[in-house]
């Protein structure tokens, strides 16, 4: 009979590694002179899956075609890639040079920017950088200033001393970047070859060659296995990566993990750890199949009963320890829930609703891929059936460090104290994962985002409905400033942070960067975070985030209503670049009817459309102090809505005119332009309790844009001209 002790290793042996490969034949490792080793590979089926999947180019290795590799690492789970640097050139005209961007999209991809290993530099005279990070949905924005007396004297040996260049760290765990540049006191650009520079390079590596602005840089990327950490991977086998003595190790990104080839516990033994036998033990080399099989075919009875009652014991204990582990996490979880909570609301977390993680296990098939309707950098969302035939999106986190987790904890409180027709229900949480499960209503519709830009999928929405869309966003915002338990800062409100359902009702979501304020203050000072774009100017400069911040973000959202373009686009083109800086000059230079989405131009009236813009542009003030609070704006749209019932039942009653009828038809005509004076004189009433009355406008206007002119006449700091000088200075 064979020991119990040596079945027991076998059994445990089998269960915990399960994953590591044997190859198929004909797999290539070489890509010119650099090795290939698996997880990665070059070829279908030579690599663990297709984010591991690089090409080989002429002798050169290749994530994409932005991102070259030049060394992989699995010691220590990080590749060294070379990509291009940001840099804005002048001639000695002034005239800008052609230029380029760094532009890295690791999106769905085992790598990530290593926070650890590089550092966001830029080098000028008169340099502002925007190091825009971004994760799906979740973004943070970093940036620095360079000033200098002389480009001419400018000595950068790769270290920062202030003068000439500046530095600041890389956010962890993010997977896409975007630099850009501007002028900060638009001179100093008169000496030959005068250019500046921004880039994300490896800690050490200096930029000595300042006559190229078209150089590659280095940086270091962090790579791992899936999303799980090492504790949680390993008891899944069936996807557990690690191969015999091998030890798992925590990837640095904040997510996934590595694997090293160990001897006894300790890491530095030579070989592949993702391969099957791949680490060698000097002192026990690995048993054969053929002895396997020859030790299995000689066992007695008696070891098929040990073996049976080993692993009956091994899932006693498996569903023990999972067990211990729900409740570590739910205890752990509610804890900090409840330091969140304030006096005032000593019963919110009583009154939420916790579900089972086995219960929304079942409600998605446990988690199946085919049930993803929304992707992250965050996590994952789910569709899924409960038990009482409700569907419900189901929020899942993929990454586990304590900022994701403080990130969730802070969007399980604010959004349980919501309770609005445009905010997306928040049903309830799980608290026994790591990182909480949120459980919202489903919306079926998609982002706004989505309605904007594809039309392949989405219907264009007409006019009125950008109207209401808009009219909806601005109530629910007002809703959180003014009307919400406590007062609420969403902090990242974009076209795809608005949910559409099956009849176009606009659904404000994702709270994660929100922050409640207590009720007597106006302001919080915070980390500066939100997405490219949408980023209030001020909130950028000074740290100090108010409520004007999300009405600068909603001012974007509807310039991207008017013009169907986004402010975030992908693709590296001057029309796409500043949404916002385009939108100000048309209004400067009359033009804003060239840069308007087709739709718009069909159904909106000149007074319609010019009046929504010119809402749009109070809320892109630079200072917030001139920006209208959102109970304003949303009074504007709402007179701009109720006008244009008023009018098509005019019109409706005009088109369905009867000589019999005269009489009766002209009393309700003269009804109709009854109504049409009473909300006319409502919105200057309205208005006129918190904008001056001032007048001077285009006489085409009516009487919004009266009071939109008397708001800008009260408010405004800078004439025209200067406002649009500095709007062109901050990076939309």
């Amino acid at each position: 009979m064979l020991p119990s002790s040596l079945l027991l290793t076998m059994l445990f042996t089998a269960t915990v590694v399960a994953s590591p490969v044997s190859l198929p034949a004909g797999c290539p490792s070489k890509c010119g002179y650099i090795t290939v080793p698996y997880p990665f590979g070059l070829t279908p089926n030579c690599s663990l899956d297709e984010g591991f999947q690089l090409l080989c180019v002429d002798s050169r290795l290749f994530h994409d075609a932005n991102i070259e590799i030049t060394d992989i690492d699995l010691s220590q789970g990080q590749a060294k890639a070379w990509v291009n640097m940001s840099s804005e050139c002048f001639d000695t005209t002034g005239r800008s040079m052609p230029s380029s961007q760094t532009l890295i999209d690791l999106m769905d991809s085992p790598y990530s920017v290593s926070s650890a290993h590089n550092n966001f530099t830029a080098i000028g005279c008169d340099t502002v950088t925007t190091l825009n990070a971004t994760n799906g949905n979740s973004s943070k924005v970093a940036g620095c200033l360079s000033i200098c007396a002389d480009m001419a004297n400018l000595n950068y040996d790769g270290l920062c001393y202030g003068g000439g260049c500046c530095q600041t760290a890389i956010p962890t765990g993010f997977k896409s970047f975007q630099v850009t540049i501007s002028s900060y006191r638009r001179c100093g650009r008169s000496a030959p070859n005068s250019c500046s520079y921004a880039f994300i390079a490896s800690n050490g590596w200096s930029l000595l060659n300042t006559s190229d602005p078209n150089i590659s840089v280095p940086i270091m990327l962090d790579w791992s296995i899936g999303h799980a950490r090492c504790k949680e991977a390993q008891e899944d086998p069936t996807s557990y990566a690690c191969s015999r003595n091998s030890i798992c190790r925590d990837s640095g990104s904040g997510h996934g993990y590595f694997c090293l080839c160990s001897h006894e516990g300790n890491p530095g033994n030579p070989g592949n750890p993702y391969m099957e036998n791949g680490c060698q033990d000097p002192h026990h080399p690995p048993t054969s199949k053929s002895e396997i099989i020859i030790i299995s075919t000689t066992s007695t009875g008696g070891s098929f009963l040990v073996l049976l009652i080993t692993v009956a014991s091994w899932r006693l204990l498996k569903e023990r320890n999972v067990k211990k582990r729900k409740e570590k996490n739910f205890d752990r979880n509610l804890e900090l829930l409840r330091k969140e909570q304030s006096s005032s609301d000593a019963n919110l977390i009583e009154r939420m609703k916790t579900y089972d993680l086995d219960e929304l296990k079942k409600a998605t098939n446990n988690f199946d891929k085919t049930r993803i309707v929304g992707r992250g950098g965050h996590g994952h969302v789910y569709k899924g059936i409960l038990s009482d035939q409700r569907v419900v999106a189901i929020k899942r986190p993929k990454i586990t460090d304590e900022a994701e987790l403080g990130q969730f904890i802070n969007e399980v409180f604010i959004l349980s104290q919501t309770n609005h027709r445009n905010v997306v229900t928040f049903f309830g949480c799980c608290l026994e994962t790591e990182v909480p499960l949120l459980v919202f209503e489903f919306i079926s519709g998609g982002t706004l985002r989505d309605h904007l830009i594809d039309n392949q999928r989405y219907s264009p929405l007409s006019f009125k409905d950008r109207l209401r869309i808009a009219t909806e966003v601005a109530r629910a915002i007002h809703y959180l400033h003014s009307e919400a338990s406590t007062t609420i800062f969403h902090r990242d409100i974009k076209s795809s942070n608005i949910l559409l359902d099956e009849r176009n009702t606009a659904k404000l979501s994702d709270f994660g960067a929100s922050r409640s304020v207590p009720l007597e203050r106006t302001s919080i000072t915070t980390m500066v975070q939100g997405t490219y774009g949408y980023l209030d100017p001020e909130y950028h400069q000074t740290g100090r985030l108010t409520e004007k911040s999300d009405v600068y973000s909603f001012g974007v959202i509807m310039v991207e209503l008017l013009t169907g373009r986004i402010a975030t686009p992908y693709q590296q083109n001057s029309m796409a670049k500043y949404l916002v800086m385009d939108f100000l000059e048309s209004l400067k230079e009359n033009s804003l009817f060239k840069i308007l989405d087709p739709q718009v131009l069909k159904e909106g009236t000149a007074e319609e459309v010019e009046s929504f813009a010119r809402v749009a542009q109070i809320c892109l003030r630079l200072s917030g102090s001139e920006r209208p609070a959102m109970k304003e704006v949303g009074e504007m749209l709402e007179a701009m809505r109720t006008k244009r019932v008023v009018d098509e039942d005019d019109k409706m009653i005009s088109k369905n005119r009867d000589i019999s009828l005269a009489g009766a038809l002209s009393l309700e005509t003269s009804g109709g332009s009854r109504r049409r004076q009473y909300y006319s004189e409502r919105l200057l009433k309205d208005s006129g309790n918190s904008l001056s009355e001032n007048s001077g406008v285009t006489s085409n206007l009516g009487h919004t844009s009266s009071s939109l002119s008397s708001w800008r006449s009260s408010k405004r700091q800078h004439s025209t001209e200067i406002e649009l000088q500095l709007s062109g200075e901050w990076p939309r």
